[in-house]
């Protein structure tokens, strides 16, 4: 994937409005725009990044697809975490992912076997997240890692914000209970 710093001063919902109109210029400044953000989202969602790179284009061709029916509610980028969400649903209905992507950095040890320790606590989490229910890790990697609010994590999972901060409670519950 490519990343670049400078973006146009559109908006998501112009640049959107002009891919339906056929502008392949537009449609590769939002995917300039937003693709970082997808591919990382899907990379935690499953853990392996080629396949996140192949939901990441999945996504991305989705939307192209559905240009000419996106309507600026919700945000685009709530649009495109919601097409993540399904095609990484699916995706692990068939294959049960074996690792996530890193979660937190292990600190410099000063021994080889603080290190190995170090090592072995970010695999224990790594494996209490992925045994996790689909709809608690996604709202969880959503939280922590993408840092949304819980209306945008409702929007994304299609659930009340009450049933968003349930799915938080019992997931942070059961990685608390796993992990003691």
């Amino acid at each position: 994937m490519i990343f670049r710093g400078k973006h146009s001063p559109l908006s998501d919902a112009d640049l959107m409005a002009r891919v339906a109109h056929g502008d392949e210029k537009s449609f590769s400044e939002l995917l300039h725009r937003h693709q970082a953000a997808v591919y990382a989202f899907a990379c935690r969602l499953l853990g392996d990044e080629r396949e996140a790179e192949d939901v990441a284009q999945e996504t991305f061709l989705r939307l192209y697809r559905a240009s000419g029916r996106y309507r600026e509610e919700p945000s685009l980028r709530t649009y495109l975490f919601k097409i993540i969400k399904n095609l990484c649903i699916d995706h692990l209905r068939k294959k049960r992912p074996e690792a996530m992507d890193q979660l937190p950095d292990t600190p410099t040890r000063e021994t080889p076997l603080d290190l190995l320790e170090g090592i072995m606590a970010v695999d224990r989490i790594q494996k209490a997240i992925n045994d996790l229910p689909d709809n608690q890790k996604t709202a969880l990697l959503l939280r922590h890692k993408e840092q949304m609010p819980y209306s945008r994590i409702a929007e994304v999972m299609d659930l009340s914000m009450g049933a968003v901060e349930s799915l938080l409670v019992r997931g942070r519950r059961t990685l608390r209970q796993v992990l003691k």
